[in-house]
């Protein structure tokens, strides 16, 4: 699928640091043939199938698919889970068109407030949270200027007291 690649298996590939990294350790996404898709039996299934994820299988969950835990590097908040109960409740198409809302967030996230040091952070906090929690976000970072270092520190800011007053 063209477009911003995602996991069969439900990584929303495009907010993983992975795909966000330079150089040799950069993955294009798995529905782009990234790192991980020769030995992905999730995505052979699917390409199989003529499915575009593992979530619009009426075999879901099966045993192709296997855990579907974080990353031992980047905790996603269990995205992946996630992501193919979405898309086994709404729909691919839904699922979709908000993950790529995100990707946008993350993009924009990543280019105003990353002062060097904030990529796994923003990955994670675009792959844990809700759409709505991120827009909020964003709205309210709008505001944010200043040199990269002091936007980092106060986007922490305004994430933290965003997510305190969601919980409370």
């Amino acid at each position: 699928m063209a477009g911003v690649p995602y996991g069969y298996c439900g990584m929303p590939c495009a907010l993983c640091s992975r795909y966000r990294a330079e150089g040799k350790s950069s993955c294009p996404g798995c529905s782009a043939n990234g790192y991980y898709t020769e030995p992905c039996k999730a995505h052979h299934c699917c390409q199989a199938k003529g499915l575009a994820h593992c979530g619009a299988c009426g075999e879901f969950p099966c045993a192709k698919l296997g855990k579907i835990g974080d990353f031992k590097d980047l905790n996603t908040g269990h995205a992946k889970e996630r992501t193919c109960k979405c898309v086994a409740q709404s729909g691919f198409a839904a699922w979709y068109d908000e993950y790529t809302e995100r990707a946008a967030m993350l993009t924009t996230a990543l280019a105003r407030y990353n002062n060097g040091r904030m990529k796994r952070y923003l990955c994670e906090l675009f792959l844990q949270q809700d759409a709505d929690t991120l827009r909020e976000i964003m709205r309210r970072a709008e505001t944010l200027s200043g040199t990269p270092k002091e936007n980092g520190k106060a986007f922490q800011s305004v994430a933290c007291a965003v997510l305190a007053e969601r919980e409370g």
